[in-house]
């Protein structure tokens, strides 16, 4: 279940995210791919570019890059 959970927080499993200041120090500014829901509402499973493991982090710490949209899409 909380794979459906992700999807209705606006980040579906494969998009890419960059962590927000508010995250603190060690984490802001880092990008990542959501893997999926966390165990907790509004809570993601990411793991960060140059990592093996995945890290749970609130929606609120996240936004969505701009990696996600498809040139080849119209508009």
């Amino acid at each position: 279940m909380p794979e459906s959970a992700c999807t209705n927080l606006g980040f579906p499993p494969g998009s890419r995210v960059q962590v927000k200041p508010e995250a603190g120090a060690r984490l802001a500014g880092k990008t990542g791919r959501v893997i999926g829901g966390g165990f907790y509402p509004r809570s993601l499973r990411v793991v960060l570019d140059g990592s093996k493991v995945p890290i749970t982090l609130h929606v609120n710490y996240v936004a969505a890059t701009d990696d996600d949209i498809d040139p080849g899409k119209p508009d």
